[in-house]
């Protein structure tokens, strides 16, 4: 082969781009995971506090998650949904029973989930309750407690 040829360039050229192609290609993510959760919910007469989030393990792979700052009427439930990618995961709180035209209660909620694995995952967490949001990294190993005050 004669190494001064177009077709020489022509075959070093795509073989070059053909590497570069997959190096720089896009990793296919795990198919991911979703679960939807109940919160157990209690009403809180004296509850002032901001939207707040806490996330603490607690062993044996369980994480308890403990939300307050929201409103509920009686005999509505919040459930949450996840969704999760690898390290990635997106919860989303919504009413699962609603009660139209009533007035609601300050009122907390906790739930204790067994699907994350001992990662490092960064969380988006979206409330269509209060409509606040909160991103930010969680290890589900630690036992360090994460608290996360939701925003607008």
């Amino acid at each position: 082969m004669d190494f001064n040829s177009p077709e020489f360039y022509t075959l070093a050229f795509v073989i070059a781009m053909a590497l570069v192609a997959l190096l720089m290609g896009k990793r296919d993510k795990s198919p991911g995971s979703t679960h939807i959760v109940q919160l157990a919910t209690t009403l809180d007469g004296d509850n002032e506090d901001d939207d707040v989030l806490t996330l603490q393990h607690v062993g044996n792979g369980r994480v308890l998650i403990k939300r307050e700052g929201f409103s509920l009427a009686p005999e509505e439930t919040v459930n949450l949904v996840f969704t999760i990618h690898d390290d990635e995961c997106l919860v989303v709180e919504k009413k699962g029973i609603k009660r139209r035209g009533t007035i609601g209660n300050p009122a907390r909620g906790e739930v204790t989930v067994k699907f994350l694995r001992p990662l490092k995952y960064r969380i988006r967490y979206e409330s269509q309750l209060t409509s606040t949001w909160a991103t930010f990294t969680f290890d589900a190993s630690s036992p360090d407690l994460k608290r996360v005050t939701l925003k607008f």
